[in-house]
Order: structure tokens, then C-alpha cells, then sequence
């Protein structure tokens, strides 16, 4: 390879950073036009017409949206009871790592079923 070659990865990688840069410098620019701009004009902009006048606002009655109260607090308490967690019991005998596999190979339980990743 001569001197004058490049990696074009290194070279994408290179020019993404600049126009990143670029985008930022843009960004700044515009931000700043902006704001000088708002400054300016800021006092001259007419009031707005509905500054003084306050917001209607309407919520409608919860009465029969399914809020029973008490039924539902002890439809919650029967659930509670029914999910009790029952603990799950081996039937058989944990296989110990010398012993052979419950598979049939013939194999130790280590190297057969038992390998790890």
C-alpha cells in the first residue's frame, strides 16, 4: 500500500464528524438570529385577545364509568386470596454433575445435558 491511501471507514468517520460540526455551527447561527430578532420585535407585538378572558372547562360525572367502591375493593381482596403462590417440588433427585445423564447417552451429566454456554 502506498502513503496517499486511506481507510475509507476512517475517511466516513472523518467527514461525519465534520459535518456534525457543520450542523452544530448551522444550528447556533439560526438560534441566535432568532433570539436577536424576538428581542427586537418583542415590544411592538400586538396583545394578545384572549389574555384576560379565563378558560371553560367541563368534566363529566365518574357515576357509572364501572367505580363500584366496595364491590370492586372486595373483588380485589377474593383475588388476593386466590393468588397464593404454590412452591414447585422436584419429583426426582437433583442430578449431580459426575452422574450419567437421565438422557441415556451414557455420557457424564457435565458433558452432556449439563454443558455450560
Amino acid at each position: 500500500m502506498g502513503g496517499d491511501q486511506t481507510h475509507p471507514q476512517s475517511q466516513y468517520a472523518i467527514e461525519g464528524r465534520e459535518m456534525f460540526a457543520q450542523m452544530w455551527r448551522i444550528i447556533r447561527n439560526r438560534v441566535t438570529d432568532t433570539i436577536f430578532k424576538i428581542s427586537a420585535g418583542g415590544a411592538e407585538s400586538a396583545p394578545r385577545a384572549a389574555a384576560g378572558r379565563p378558560l371553560e372547562t367541563r368534566h363529566d360525572s365518574a357515576t357509572g364509568a364501572g367505580f363500584a367502591g366496595a364491590d370492586n375493593e372486595a373483588a380485589m381482596r377474593a383475588q388476593g386470596e386466590a393468588a397464593k403462590i404454590e412452591t414447585i417440588r422436584r419429583e426426582q433427585p437433583r442430578v449431580g454433575r459426575n452422574d450419567p445423564c437421565p438422557c441415556g447417552s451414557g455420557r457424564k451429566y457435565k458433558q452432556c445435558h449439563g454443558k455450560k454456554g
